[in-house]
């Protein structure tokens, strides 16, 4: 009993009881927090929870800010706008274009991701009388290229009873591993003619199966048995001046290039592609003016002095070719993936899910977040649990910006969704207690 000016106040022996429901339910919603962690840490490195984390951290890739300069890679890209002018297919002379207007700012290596083939193109009759002339400008230009990258597809015969020719292709020798885990084929289905492809290299453009998301691209493929690089890995053995004897594959760990350089792959050989990645980008449009102001010696629309010493890739970008399903729910082109995943490598921005402990430290924090939940109101426990997420995305963002270490999104979603309908369920009296009793 406790005295007081003009009143007498009895504390209620309700109270005590409404405390201890309140430690009890918290204590609960702690526990159920830490189940939900626990079981969303197993899960989300399984499918379809997999595939969510992963486009979680290809939205931090593309989203957080970067400190590191722009990779030596740069994408011509042929959009819709160059389509509309010339429209697809090309003949060699607009290939042609590209080199001339390229070649004076001496790239290390020219790339195309497009067969140079045009016996299986359908050109018009006014086309295919100058396509003899438009092939030999264009081969005359390749061969001025200081390293060319053509691209190539490999693939099975029509009839699976009759066995190919075997063709020369760069094959890797030193390769550990699972070898049969790399996707083979039987056949180089297409490929550019022969005069173009004797003064080039050769790059292998397949990639996985289109109902596949691609967040990564394979690096190395199995041609009749033999394991040969693909297309973006080709292009960065050229910039670096490696020979196929210098690459040494260990699959499911990585691949190392030269002595200095280290590329990690999964069993497969596919790496893990940084979308955010710093690289140059500009139009097919763009690099022909641009390179038209050079030469009349006026001010450049887009700065082609960066292609100096790096790779030149074109490749399509229009809407026709944006068929790829890439990351982060999003449809891209063939020459969208290469020029990241050749951005990835020479930035060595090889992106890495954060550790267990890091994702325990997460489920150690909301688990103290729940704990007071019970006891606030049902349209501030969705408040709270809204906060916790937006603040969790900023920590994510700043660690992947930091450490290029992506943190998941299913543990701490599955947690927070675990708290708040819990608190949505719960009656307002459960936890919370009563006021004081005034006599």
């Amino acid at each position: 009993m406790v005295k007081s000016p003009g009143f007498l106040c009895l504390e209620s022996p309700r109270k005590s009881r409404s405390l201890r429901a309140m430690f009890r339910t918290g204590a609960q919603f702690m526990f159920l927090v830490l189940l939900a962690g626990l079981a969303l840490m197993y899960e989300s490195r399984q499918e379809p929870l997999a595939a969510w984390d992963n486009a979680f951290a290809d939205f931090l890739a593309m989203h957080s800010p970067r400190a590191a300069p722009p990779a030596p890679v740069t994408l011509v890209a042929i959009d819709d706008t160059s389509l509309a002018t010339q429209p697809w297919p090309w003949t060699p002379l607009e290939f042609a274009k590209f080199y001339q207007a390229v070649l004076p700012f001496n790239p290390e290596v020219c790339a195309l991701d497009e067969v140079l083939d045009w016996n299986r193109l359908g050109l018009s009759d006014e086309q295919l009388r100058r396509l003899p002339q438009y092939e030999s400008i264009l081969r005359d230009l390749i061969l001025s290229a200081p390293k060319n990258l053509l691209g190539s597809e490999l693939g099975f015969p029509e009839d699976q009873s009759v066995i190919p020719a075997l063709q020369e292709v760069p094959a890797l020798r030193q390769v550990r591993g699972a070898v049969d885990r790399i996707p083979e084929f039987t056949v180089i289905e297409r490929q550019a003619t022969e005069n173009f492809r004797l003064s080039s290299t050769v790059g292998f453009v397949n990639l996985p199966p289109v109902y596949e998301r691609a967040n990564s691209v394979p690096l190395v493929l199995r041609y009749r048995g033999q394991v040969v690089p693909a297309f973006a890995l080709q292009a960065v053995m050229l910039w670096l001046k490696l020979t196929p004897d210098e690459i040494a594959v260990e699959l499911g760990s990585h691949i190392q290039l030269g002595k200095n350089r280290r590329v990690p792959i999964n069993v497969t050989g596919r790496m893990r592609v940084d979308f955010g990645a710093p690289r140059h980008e500009f139009t097919f449009d763009e690099l022909i003016l641009a390179s038209e102001q050079a030469a009349a010696g006026t001010r450049m629309q887009v700065p082609l002095d960066q292609m100096k010493g790096g790779i030149v890739l074109l490749a399509r970008t229009d809407a026709e070719a944006r068929s790829v399903p890439l990351a982060a729910r999003r449809t891209g082109s063939r020459g969208e993936l290469f020029a990241a995943a050749i951005a990835t490598i020479q930035n060595e921005s090889f992106i890495r899910r954060a550790p267990l402990w890091a994702e325990g430290v997460v489920v150690a924090l909301l688990m103290l977040v729940s704990f007071r939940v019970p006891r606030q109101k049902k349209w501030l426990a969705v408040i709270v649990g809204f906060l916790a997420l937006v603040i969790y995305v900023m920590l994510a963002m700043a660690v992947f910006s930091r450490w290029l270490v992506w943190l998941p999104a299913t543990v701490p979603l599955g947690a927070v969704l675990v708290f708040v309908i819990l608190r949505l369920v719960t009656p307002d009296s459960a936890g919370r207690p009563k006021r004081p009793v005034i006599f």
